[in-house]
C-alpha cells in the first residue's frame, strides 16, 4: 500500500499525470454541474409525463362512460326490437287460439251432447291460453330490462305451447 501511494504521489509531479488529474477533476466537476441542471428537467420531464398521464386517464374514462351509454341504448333498442317481435308473435298465437275458439264453438253445435262436453273442455283450455298470453304481454310491458330474457324465454314457451295445442 505504501509503493502505491508512492508511485501515485510520484505520478502527481510528473506533467502528464498532472494534466490527467485536472482533465478528470474538471470532468467530474462537469457531471456534477450536468446532474444538477438535469435532475431539474427530469422533474418538470416527470410533472409533464404525470400531467399527460392525468389527461389520458381522463380521456379513457370519458371514453369508458361512452361506451357503457352506448353498449346501454343498444340493449334498451333490442328490448324494444325484441318486445316487437313478441308482440307479433303473441297476436299471431291469440288470432290462430281465436280462429280455433271459433271452430269449437261451430263443433258444438252440430255435435252431441257427449261431444259438446268435450269441446266446451277444449275451448275452455283455448281461451286459458288466449288469456294467459294477452296476460304475458301486459307483462311484458312492464318488465325491466334485468329480467327481459328470462321473460321472453318464458314467453316464447306458452306460444309454443299454444300453437302446439292449434295443431291438434
Amino acid at each position: 500500500m505504501e509503493w502505491t501511494i508512492i508511485l501515485f504521489s510520484n505520478n502527481l509531479k510528473h506533467p502528464i499525470m498532472k494534466k490527467i488529474t485536472l482533465m478528470v477533476a474538471a470532468m467530474m466537476t462537469m457531471g456534477m454541474l450536468s446532474l444538477t441542471s438535469c435532475s431539474e428537467k427530469t422533474k418538470d420531464s416527470a410533472n409533464e409525463t404525470v400531467e399527460e398521464a392525468k389527461e389520458d386517464m381522463d380521456d379513457n374514462v370519458a371514453e369508458a362512460k361512452s361506451d357503457i351509454k352506448e353498449a346501454g341504448n343498444d340493449f334498451e333498442a333490442k328490448v324494444k326490437e325484441d318486445k316487437e317481435s313478441l308482440k307479433a308473435d303473441i297476436d299471431e298465437a291469440v288470432a290462430k287460439l281465436d280462429k280455433k275458439i271459433e271452430d269449437a264453438d261451430a263443433k258444438m253445435e252440430k255435435a252431441t251432447d257427449k261431444e259438446k262436453a268435450k269441446w266446451r273442455d277444449r275451448k275452455k283450455e283455448l281461451n286459458e291460453e288466449k288469456e294467459d298470453l294477452q296476460a304475458s304481454w301486459k307483462d311484458a310491458q312492464n318488465e325491466t330490462a334485468d329480467k327481459w330474457d328470462a321473460f321472453k324465454a318464458e314467453t316464447k314457451e306458452k306460444i309454443a305451447k299454444a300453437k302446439a295445442d292449434i295443431r291438434d
